[in-house]
């Protein structure tokens, strides 16, 4: 029963913060040709839009979701998630309104999941754009794709450390990151990554970022994705910190640079080049 006091005034109680909750869901489904909407749930602070999008007459240019966080950014205790399908023969393409920002943690830590299908013949592209983690930021992330006979799979996550035109430091904080890809249930593809306590002297070492502020990774997993290697090591030779190598149906490509604009510069074209289109409206805003 309320007392009239709050939290602060009760001796022995201290404050719940508010935490935000965010959950959205998309799949899609071939119709005659067409992708055309087949489920949209979205919840809390997590919203989906989809604007009209535009390709070749003979083409199919698919359903572009673009995801909304209306909680302004992340903070610990947060925790967002993402699920998506696309049906047989269908195309998908998930993106961000905008860079995500992940802000100092009072206590916990954000929590970002994203859980991700593709069934034969489809093609889905994850495509979100960076997070950026400030000083005393705390987020552990996943990415889990299943995809279904030889359905297509494009993905991306790059992470800024502060804002670099802003003079911004990264001297305490965490930062986990997990990858799992199976096709046909057999794992293709599994990568992790951690950093935390003084971000900025972790990232200065030669065997980790040499004192750059931005990494991002890039996966095709498609039949054939190998035989893009080339092409796509032609557009990274732009960046002398970036690479690219290649397995059967795979091709992953890592990048670091100075800064977002460094990284851009590079990162677009080549997810232009394996897209085999460009970038969503909202990259150019």
């Amino acid at each position: 029963m309320y007392d009239g006091t709050s939290p602060s005034d009760r001796p022995g109680e201290t404050p719940s913060l508010q935490r935000a909750r965010g959950r959205a869901r998309i799949a899609v489904r071939a119709d005659g040709g067409v992708t055309r909407l087949a489920d949209l749930y979205q919840d809390g602070c997590a919203k989906l839009r989809l604007p009209k999008v535009y390709g070749p007459s003979a083409t199919d240019p698919g359903v572009e979701a673009v995801l909304l966080n209306t909680a302004g950014g992340l903070t610990g205790g947060d925790d967002y998630g993402t699920e998506a399908l696309a049906g047989p023969g269908a195309a998908l393409t998930l993106t961000t309104q905008a860079c995500e920002r992940v802000y100092r943690a009072s206590s916990g830590t954000a929590r970002v999941e994203t859980r991700l299908s593709a069934d034969a013949g489809a093609r889905l592209h994850w495509l979100p754009q960076e997070t950026i983690l400030f000083d005393g930021g705390r987020l552990d992330r996943s990415l889990d794709v299943d995809l279904t006979g030889d359905a297509a799979f494009l993905a991306v996550e790059a992470l800024v450390l502060g804002r670099v035109a802003s003079g911004e430091t990264v001297t305490g904080g965490a930062f986990t990151d997990s990858w799992r890809i199976r096709r046909d249930g057999r794992l293709i593809f599994a990568d992790a990554a951690r950093i935390g306590g003084d971000i900025d002297a972790v990232a200065a070492g030669p065997a980790t970022l040499a004192g750059m502020k931005t990494v991002a990774t890039v996966v095709l997993a498609a039949p054939g994705a190998e035989d893009g290697l080339a092409d796509a090591r032609a557009v990274l030779d732009a960046l002398p910190t970036a690479g690219a190598s290649a397995m059967p149906g795979l091709l992953i490509c890592r990048l670091v640079a100075a800064d977002d604009r460094a990284l851009r510069a590079v990162l677009v074209p080549l997810l232009n080049l394996l897209a085999g289109r460009a970038l969503p409206r909202v990259w150019h805003l």
